[in-house]
């Protein structure tokens, strides 16, 4: 009987595994021809908090789809005159919302300017860039199909709970509540957390008090310590009635003592909870999405990150390590384009570095490359291509002199004109002097530059070369 079950089990699995390469054929044999010919990348979007993802979309769009005002001279097929334009389309077939391109210009052309809104939930886009190239002596034009993916950068946070248990982020997040920045920040809630017993019978009443205190605990810690690594990451985004809440006792208990509680215990009810937000929301998320990624470009504020002190740069040196792994990635192979590709290119890009002087650009780029390297050490063994640049995706600054210093010159959100210098960016992480060297506070938030509609053009800081990175290659 049990070799009857056993070769019925191994016949199931088979089934099984042929239904899925038939969906997933059926999924991609639309466009199956263009990813073998590489003429069509699809690109996941993405950002820590704070980023500028909307913007970044927004002018990378509009560059490539007016190459005869953009100002792109690094990105060979725009400068050699072989970018003819793109146009932008609805990604149909994935059956996710478009990317709001139109709203997102209109707040940059606004008089006065403002900022696009931030990316609250999943929305693609294709770019159909026409090119024009010239072979065996004759001209021919070709398109490749640009797909992009655009997700908050609070869902990103949540790839390492697909490696955990919820005992095991209990630990990890209870040492991170030790930490000076977060038990500073909200000593109260973390001494309730730490009172809860895992083996009390649950009040309802108590953890939805907790959730809603624990959610603007983790706003908090993003808005003033400029923190990112913060988990459940939908916590931080609206109509998040998720209720995963760390449980900091759960450490001192073993796995048995813990499995053995009643279900109707706070360990097991907020496990129950754990397991269905990664059932329900972190891992359809994983699967639906990333096995269409060729390459994934993560945005960063590593300028506010910076001057927000030491224990903000080690919480961003955190959560890059713990999403190295989560990244589906490695060569891809013929077979492997049509059926399962795997991301082969993850690019990492500090932006808004308008805020500091040209001159220390480089040392920005060198800097955010540290904090990469040693965090995807194991990826880049495992074959993974890793890039990283510093750009301003919209150019809200330009250089003057005040007292024979270089400064730069812009105007804060209430339009108001400012001339400022900040400390010169170091190109390594800072040792316990350095961090006095940045005391002197965050860059001042600037607003977009007047005059982007009449001038026909969104000016920028070596966004020529992050599409190098992205599709250099490729076209």
């Amino acid at each position: 009987m049990s070799s009857d079950n056993g070769e019925q089990g191994r016949l199931g699995k088979i089934r099984s595994g042929w239904r899925r390469l038939r969906r997933e054929a059926a999924d991609k044999s639309h466009w199956a021809a263009e990813r073998l010919l590489d003429r069509r990348i699809c690109i996941g979007i993405t950002g820590l908090s704070g980023a500028g993802k909307s913007t970044l979309l927004t002018s990378l769009i509009y560059q490539l789809s007016h190459p005869d005002r953009a100002q792109l001279p690094g990105f060979a097929p725009a400068l050699n005159g072989r970018l003819l334009g793109a146009e932008l389309h609805p990604a149909l077939d994935t059956g996710l919302p478009p990317f709001e391109y139109e709203r997102c210009l209109d707040a940059l052309k606004a008089v006065p300017p403002r900022w696009p809104g931030s990316t609250r939930d999943l929305s693609a886009m294709e770019l159909h860039l026409h090119l024009q190239g010239r072979r065996l002596g004759r001209d021919f034009r070709r398109t490749v199909v640009l797909e992009l993916r655009d997700y908050p950068g609070e869902w990103l946070m949540d790839l390492p709970l697909l490696n955990l248990s919820y005992a095991e982020w209990c630990r990890h997040q209870g040492s991170l509540l030790e930490g000076e920045l977060r038990s500073s920040l909200a000593p109260e809630l973390i001494g309730r957390l730490q009172a809860l017993e895992p083996g009390a019978i649950v009040d309802s009443r108590l953890l939805d008090s907790l959730w809603q205190d624990y959610r603007q605990f983790l706003r908090d810690c993003r808005s003033i310590h400029k923190l990112s690594y913060l988990q459940p990451g939908r916590a931080l985004l609206e109509d998040a009635p998720y209720g995963v809440l760390p449980l900091p006792g759960a450490g001192r208990l073993s796995e048995g003592a813990l499995e053995a509680l009643p279900e109707t215990s706070v360990y097991k009810v907020l496990a129950e909870r754990y397991r269905s937000y990664v059932d329900e929301q972190v891992a359809p998320f994983v699967e639906s999405h990333f096995r269409h990624l060729d390459r994934q470009l993560v945005l960063v504020d590593l300028i506010s990150t910076l001057f927000a002190g030491e224990s903000s740069l080690d919480d961003m040196r955190l959560a890059f390590r713990h999403i190295a792994d989560t990244f589906r990635y490695g060569n891809t192979g013929l077979l492997r384009k049509l059926w399962r590709p795997q991301i082969d290119r993850l690019v990492f890009a500090a932006t808004k570095v308008d805020q500091v002087l040209a001159a220390d650009h480089d040392a920005l780029r060198q800097l955010l490359g540290q904090q990469l390297q040693q965090a995807f050490s194991s990826a880049r063994h495992r074959g993974l291509p890793l890039y990283c640049e510093a750009i301003a995706a919209v150019r809200c600054s330009n250089e003057s002199q005040r007292d024979g210093r270089r400064i730069l010159v812009g105007h804060d959100m209430d339009g108001r004109r400012l001339g400022f210098e900040n400390a010169e960016i170091l190109p390594h992480s800072p040792d316990e002097r350095d961090w006095q060297h940045y005391a002197g506070g965050l860059p001042p938030q600037l607003r977009p530059p007047q005059g982007i509609g009449r001038e026909g053009y969104i000016p920028h800081i070596r966004m020529d070369a992050l599409l190098n990175l992205l599709l250099g290659d490729k076209v």
